[in-house]
């Protein structure tokens, strides 16, 4: 005979079960920046600050870097009155106007936007340009600036121009996520060349 102890065991069976099952697949969520909107420690924000050969300093962006169980997760704000608008080689470009002329090149495709103690390179990848002379008409990939960052013990960064060949970006990478650009494509950049030769991030 089925008495209502009984009826209410088996329902709160039904109901227990499902809630277990939807614990056990929130749990497996990765962690998200919101996960440490309270913890004002878990998030800091850095200048992106260019330095020129002469000495000069110019801040670009800011830099969040958001603490998460797999490094830091990074998110870059450009300032945008510190570029123009160009259109060169038949797509839009903001750069950064003078003798050299720096322009930005966003990577067009899929990084996790993360950085860890011993890899910064989703962070270098944020920070991409190709240099012209100011009265070149067009944009020539093949002078691609790449800064190659290191990260100091008082938690700031500081990178020196690399160059590289940026052409390597025309086809998405073999592998998501992975970057095509580094190591044996990457030269050090000649002395006096580049306008902005070091870059700092605090």
């Amino acid at each position: 005979m089925t008495t209502p102890s009984t009826i209410i065991k088996r329902r709160s069976k039904r109901l227990f079960l499902p809630a277990l099952a939807l614990l056990a697949a929130l749990s497996t969520l990765p962690i998200t920046t919101a996960s440490f909107a309270a913890d004002d420690t878990a998030s800091e924000t850095k200048k992106v600050t260019l330095i020129g050969k002469d000495g000069s300093r110019l801040e670009i962006a800011s830099v969040t870097l958001t603490k998460t169980e797999e490094g830091e997760k990074i998110s870059i704000n450009f300032i945008e009155d510190r570029f123009s608008e160009h259109f060169l080689s038949m797509r839009p470009f903001k750069c950064i106007d003078g003798d050299q002329t720096l322009c930005h090149l966003p990577y067009p495709y899929k990084t996790k936007d993360i950085i860890t103690k011993d890899n910064l390179m989703d962070l270098e990848y944020k920070l991409l340009f190709i240099h012209k002379g100011a009265g070149e008409y067009g944009i020539n990939f093949w002078n691609g600036v790449y800064y190659r960052l290191k990260r100091e013990h008082d938690g700031s960064f500081t990178g020196v121009v690399w160059e590289t060949d940026m052409d390597e970006l025309a086809a998405p990478p073999e592998v998501e996520y992975s970057r095509p650009i580094g190591g044996d494509d990457l030269s050090e950049g000649a002395e006096g060349k580049h306008r902005y030769p070091l870059v700092e991030i605090k």
